[in-house]
């Protein structure tokens, strides 16, 4: 067993990891939740009439030819229609139908040219948005659980190989989340608040990373040290390996 009671440098450090972690999950917890990811304007760029992040897209209806709403419809992509010939695409002046998913609000047509998934998608980046929320949820799930184990690895007693399991959940949870980076980015051209915020947040946990696995090599290093201590014999017995040889010494004296 290891007591953080005797090495203030790894207090110090487990803390300060835990507390930079406990940052980074608001942070990502919060970039996840805004639907901030991606922001479209009308032609003046004046006025926000779509939003989209990883779980759901909003859009502005428009209340007669001119005018647009200031009120936003939002819908999960849990709702979207998926079929053999939802994805409409238009090259030329030749429209052709691909497998994709629709918005079921019909009123959100009106931006099926944006570059974000309003109201229509294709299958392989509805599904690619899919693989990202749940890339987001793993990474901030393994957020949570490595600053819990970092607080335990510098405030409390632990088994020295359980020191080892704050920096691993940390270094999987920014794994997860550059993942879900690089997967959101082959479908939304995100440069809102809420994708700030999440890639905050990895930044946050990979500086966590490092104090925690210091952390848990310094432990480890003392406990070895440790052992090695105790294992070393405190008195060097005699060697009488040879006793006849020396009475006969004596003898012939």
């Amino acid at each position: 067993m290891v007591s953080r009671n005797h090495d203030s440098v790894s207090f110090a450090l487990g803390l300060t990891g835990s507390i930079i972690g406990f940052l980074s999950l608001v942070f990502t917890c919060i970039g996840v939740a805004l639907p901030t990811w991606y922001i479209g304007t009308n032609a003046n760029q004046t006025i926000i009439v779509a939003k989209a992040n990883l779980f759901s897209s909003c859009y502005a209806p428009y209340t007669s030819q001119e005018v647009i709403s200031s009120t936003l419809n939002c819908g999960s992509f849990n709702s979207y229609l998926c079929s053999t010939t939802s994805y409409q695409n238009s090259v030329l002046n030749i429209t052709a139908y691909s497998p994709g998913c629709t918005n079921p609000n019909s009123d959100a047509s009106i931006y099926s040219d944006f570059d974000a998934p309003i109201y229509q998608v294709s299958t392989k980046n509805f599904y690619s948005l899919r693989s990202a929320a749940i890339l987001s949820i793993i990474s901030i799930l393994f957020t949570l659980f490595s600053t819990i184990f970092g607080f335990l690895t510098g405030i409390i007693l632990l088994n020295i190989y359980l020191v080892f399991i704050a920096p691993i959940f940390a270094s999987v949870a920014v794994i997860f989340g550059i993942c879900a980076l690089v997967i959101a980015g082959s479908v939304l051209n995100y440069t809102g608040v809420g994708f700030a915020l999440f890639v905050v947040g990895i930044l946050l946990e990979s500086v966590a990373l490092p104090l925690l696995s210091m952390v848990a090599g310094r432990l480890n290093s003392i406990e070895i040290t440790k052992h090695t201590n105790e294992d070393e014999p405190m008195f060097i017995e005699r060697d009488d390996s040879f006793p006849d040889i020396q009475r006969e010494y004596t003898s012939r004296i």
